[in-house]
């Protein structure tokens, strides 16, 4: 991520408003393939999944095109994540990148793609707001509770779907704000994270609201906490963690849509406006905010400057607690 190749990034989105601004998206650059493959780097099941296809598939309504979501998990988003990077830039693979995709390119020296370089932005979509959840059958009523066994001599046992993911980061923040320590247990991905949580093999667990309060009405999870302003409609009496003191602490699992680089300006630029036009959409409004999602569209150069001031925060993060991967 060295200046040369943000210096492309932005000229590269430069030239693509510039393509927008002058109507440049004629038929001759529009978007015409078998199949666009929205790539998810992370299980099937996950948020991911409910954003891309309700997302894709009123943009694809709208283009004439068939949008399908694929997962293609593995290595902290990396896989998934590598396949769309060496993909051809025609506009029919594009990735869901997740926060966590972020993250890993800051804690892994070698990769081997570079966000920067090899993909260019086209929207930023919005993001989940996340709970700390317990085991239903667990002691742990409160976040006081959890603050307290995180404090004591053994620490706090914690999963993750993965090295490098928010629930990771979270737990790591969240750990060293309230100066206690935890064992991290990374899984595969969200769901067997969650799964390790329900069976009692871990005491807590940062998930999205929407996982949350789906394992909160099956009286599989409790949550003690929710990260965000207010209250959440999906989880009624949870108190928020800025109410219990916790003001700066604010991660969310957030999504953008990114093309590998190449791909033409004015093709980049109508999948943007598709994209915001199914964002703007009353019903895929509704359908998101039923799972739980904030819908916040940032266009390319904010969704770009976005991403890097992520990138900065959670290496941070990554420093002040000695997080290292060697995958």
């Amino acid at each position: 991520m060295d200046v040369k190749s943000g210096k492309k990034w932005w000229c590269a989105i430069a030239l693509m408003g510039a393509a927008h601004a002058f109507g440049l998206g004629n038929a001759a650059a529009q978007v015409r393939c078998p199949v666009v493959k929205m790539i998810v780097p992370n299980p099937a099941g996950g948020g991911g999944d409910v954003v891309s296809r309700i997302v894709g598939n009123k943009a694809g309504a709208l283009l004439g095109q068939s949008f399908v979501v694929e997962n293609k998990a593995g290595a902290s988003t990396t896989i998934g994540t590598d396949f769309v990077a060496k993909a051809k830039p025609d506009g029919c693979t594009l990735l869901s990148l997740t926060a966590s995709g972020v993250v890993i390119s800051v804690l892994r020296e070698k990769l081997p793609y570079d966000l920067q370089r090899d993909f260019v932005p086209i929207v930023g979509v919005g993001s989940f707001p996340m709970a700390l959840i317990v085991p239903a059958s667990s002691d742990l009523k409160t976040l006081a509770d959890v603050v307290k066994a995180a404090k004591a001599p053994n620490g706090i046992a914690y999963s993750s779907g993965g090295v490098g993911t928010m629930a990771h980061l979270s737990a790591a923040r969240f750990l060293n704000d309230v100066g206690a320590t935890g064992t991290h247990v990374p899984f595969r991905g969200n769901p067997d994270a969650t799964q390790a949580l329900v069976g009692g093999q871990v005491q807590m667990f940062f998930s999205s609201t929407a996982e949350a309060a789906s394992l909160a009405k099956g009286g599989r999870a409790r949550a003690v906490a929710v990260i965000s302003d207010a209250p959440h409609p999906a989880l009624p009496g949870v108190p928020t963690m800025k109410s219990a003191g916790f003001a700066d602490f604010s991660p969310r699992l957030w999504y953008a849509f990114l093309a590998p680089a190449g791909t033409p300006p004015q093709t980049v630029a109508q999948l943007g406006d598709a994209f915001t036009k199914a964002l703007k959409d009353p019903a895929v409004q509704e359908q998101l905010a039923a799972s739980g999602f904030n819908v916040e569209p940032r266009d390319q150069a904010a969704i770009s400057a976005y991403i890097k001031s992520e990138a900065a925060r959670w290496g941070k993060v990554i420093k002040d607690n000695g997080i290292t991967d060697t995958n």
